[in-house]
């Protein structure tokens, strides 16, 4: 089994860090990811800069091969001006949430992308699920819910990733949600976030794996967190999930002492935001 680690650090890693990132600090981050061997990386998002300050350089930091968040109209002009083709999206089952992320109802952000997606290649299109496992607004997912979610998912993306927003899903929920997403012809991805026990999020490694799920979305260093959800923990780090990959005897065309450049990256990154606070 051949599996596909996506890199989310330089986006989802990022934003969360208060004191700002030097543009080329950010482009030697994302460089030093691709010469490890990694292939597929969340570079930006094109969220509004008053909300998410760190991605106000998202036109210049971007490389041209990887991917953008885009959750508005706006935020997709501005992506598809620098030719970002690699498009991400984000939807939600907790309405909470939605209006904290997106500011609007879930089925506002659905009729929203709709008037500038629609007929957007699907094969370009990743479509997130966040608080997929459960919310501390909404408690917990149903099946109904998690079925609505992923038709609505399918009219923009083929690909859809099941975010564990605040690190609280389960193994049978893994492969519920799998069966579910394969049943609307999606392919199923996990993002998993954990609250300083990577053993959690491995575990739902393991189950995914065991259902056939071939994508997994980490952050380099671990780092991450969303901004506009209570409680949300530390991405799974790629060195992490590299490591056990390996270790299992999966191929995922990478090797844990290649992120070693980009983990230094990090470090200073972390010094010096520890230093600014």
């Amino acid at each position: 089994m051949s599996i596909t680690v996506y890199e989310v650090g330089p986006r989802d890693g990022l934003q969360n860090i208060k004191s700002f990132i030097d543009t080329d600090v950010k482009r030697q981050l994302i460089s030093a990811l691709y010469e490890a061997g990694l292939e597929n990386i969340e570079e930006v998002s094109f969220a509004h800069p008053r909300l998410v300050p760190q991605m106000s350089d998202a036109e210049d930091v971007f490389t041209g091969h990887g991917a953008g968040l885009v959750m508005n109209r706006r935020g997709f002009e501005r992506a598809r001006i620098i030719n970002v083709k690699k498009i991400n999206l984000v939807i939600s089952p907790c309405e909470t949430f939605s209006m904290k992320n997106l500011g609007k109802p879930h089925s506002e952000v659905v009729h929203d992308y709709w008037s500038f997606m629609n007929g957007y290649p699907k094969d370009n299109v990743r479509v997130y699920i966040s608080m997929a496992f459960g919310s501390p607004y909404c408690g917990e997912i149903t099946e109904h819910r998690m079925k609505g979610m992923l038709k609505d998912a399918a009219l923009f993306g083929n690909t859809v990733v099941f975010s564990d927003t605040i690190g609280v899903g389960s193994t049978d929920e893994v492969h519920k949600w799998v069966r579910m997403a394969r049943d609307e012809n999606l392919t199923p991805a996990l993002h998993l976030h954990h609250k300083g026990d990577e053993s959690k999020p491995l575990q739902l490694i393991r189950a995914g794996l065991m259902s056939g799920v071939t994508q997994f979305d980490s952050s380099i260093g671990g780092l991450g967190g969303c901004p506009f959800a209570e409680g949300s923990g530390a991405n799974l780090s790629t060195e992490t999930l590299v490591r056990h990959l390996n270790t299992w005897g999966i191929d995922c065309g990478l090797k844990e002492t290649d992120l070693n450049k980009a983990l230094k990256i990090v470090w200073k990154i972390q010094t010096a935001n520890a230093i600014a606070i």
